[in-house]
């Protein structure tokens, strides 16, 4: 993974590689939390959550929001398989407040529609903190 003190990190989609670049260190959202990553992490496997994919070269830091997925980190680099990769300007927070709003209002009267509507909450929450 170290790369003269570097992290290489890609991000994959369904439809293509989003993102292949190489950082001082990053921070991406676990579905129990936030897991930070510099160059000697030792190798891993983890369930990505909804949330802000954070990038950090030098004083520059770039924000991506991740649509779930799953994270590995190998000697190499970081390898993040998502649904979407969207920057900040992409993300429409009216858009983002009324899926939240949707979300909320589902009723929860089955196992399944609980994790729909936790799943739901967390995708909507995580586009309105990051949406412009």
């Amino acid at each position: 993974m170290s790369n003269d003190g570097k992290v290489h990190c890609v991000v994959v989609t369904p439809e293509k590689t989003e993102l292949d670049t190489v950082c001082d260190s990053l921070v991406l959202p676990l579905f129990d939390g936030e897991l930070g990553i510099q160059p000697g992490r030792a190798p891993m496997v983890g369930r990505l959550g909804f949330g802000i994919l954070k990038i950090r070269t030098g004083t520059s830091v770039v924000e991506w929001f991740v649509d779930g997925g799953f994270v590995q980190v190998t000697r190499e680099g970081v390898n993040i398989l998502t649904d979407s990769l969207l920057k900040p300007s992409e993300i429409d927070r009216k858009q983002a407040e009324s899926d939240l709003d949707r979300a909320m209002a589902i009723k929860s009267t089955t196992p399944e529609t609980a994790a729909l509507k936790e799943r739901s909450l967390a995708q909507a929450r995580a586009k309105v903190r990051l949406g412009s």
